[in-house]
């Protein structure tokens, strides 16, 4: 994992579980030290991370070839859904 993974899978389950985690070696820990990532109501002595929905770039901007790739599965599904109701 990249750091910028590491920080944001290490927020995601501050706030998915609702308790602190560390980051430090690379690694996510339960107990620190090392950088605190806490959830919205964690412990007040250990400055917060603030929360930043970071968009992947799977989730990025809809593009054509996305649109393309959207409009072709959709048809597929609609067909599907057509012939079992039929």
């Amino acid at each position: 994992m990249t750091p910028d993974q590491l920080r944001s899978a290490a927020r995601n389950l501050s706030f998915g579980l609702g308790i602190p985690v560390y980051i430090r070696d690379g690694r996510i820990y339960q107990n620190g030290p090392g950088l605190a990532f806490l959830p919205p109501n964690g412990d007040p002595a250990v400055p917060e991370v603030p929360f930043a929905h970071e968009p992947d770039s799977a989730n990025g901007s809809l593009t054509i070839a996305k649109a393309i790739g959207l409009l072709l599965i959709t048809t597929q599904t609609l067909w599907l859904s057509w012939q079992m109701l039929t």
